[in-house]
């Protein structure tokens, strides 16, 4: 069960990262993922897509509206764009999950952002008792993707179709007592 609505991450920092509701002119630094064959291996999306890319972000602008869910714009202090990351609200095998999401732009990769910035959403789910658990849906071949699962404490479960795609689910349960 999730009690929402998602308190908006829009504030939240880290040690070196800034969170940020999305806009729509982001779509002009987020087309470098888009861009980006390797980034978008294991998405839905056409290289060079901008239709694609402001899909993407409209689909956060809705979330917000709906259920305060989404990704948000992370950024280094100086307002430099790394990548997404949010919660999201997700249904899975028929069941309502809340998702850490994350997506970064490739010059970024290796510095440990995308664990940071998991890291960050998952201790703010957990603080405000959103969930028991919260889940990372991870296709079976993205080795990085896993890797940051594993340091946000997660563990790999059953493998689903999500939006006809497979995934596995990698969960992290609160520390104490489930709610």
């Amino acid at each position: 069960m999730i009690a929402g609505p998602i308190p908006s991450l829009s504030g939240l920092r880290t040690e070196r990262l800034v969170f940020r509701r999305l806009i729509a002119s982001d779509v002009d630094w987020w087309m470098d993922y888009i861009n980006d064959s390797t980034a978008i291996r294991f998405m839905p999306f056409t290289r060079g897509s901008r239709a694609d890319c402001e899909l993407m972000i409209q689909r956060s602008l809705d979330r917000y509206t709906q259920d305060g869910s989404g990704l948000n714009a992370v950024l280094l202090d100086d307002g430099t764009p790394v990548g997404q990351c949010g919660l999201l609200t997700q249904e899975v095998d028929g069941l309502p999950e809340l998702e850490v999401g994350y997506h970064l732009l490739p010059r970024h990769w290796g510095k440990g952002y995308a664990s940071e910035a998991a890291i960050a959403c998952k201790c703010h789910a957990f603080g405000h008792r959103l969930a028991s658990s919260v889940i990372s849906l991870i296709d079976p071949e993205n080795g990085p993707s896993q890797a940051v699962a594993r340091k946000n404490g997660m563990t790999r479960g059953e493998l689903t179709l999500h939006r006809g795609i497979p995934a596995h689910v990698w969960r992290v349960w609160t520390d104490g007592e489930h709610f």
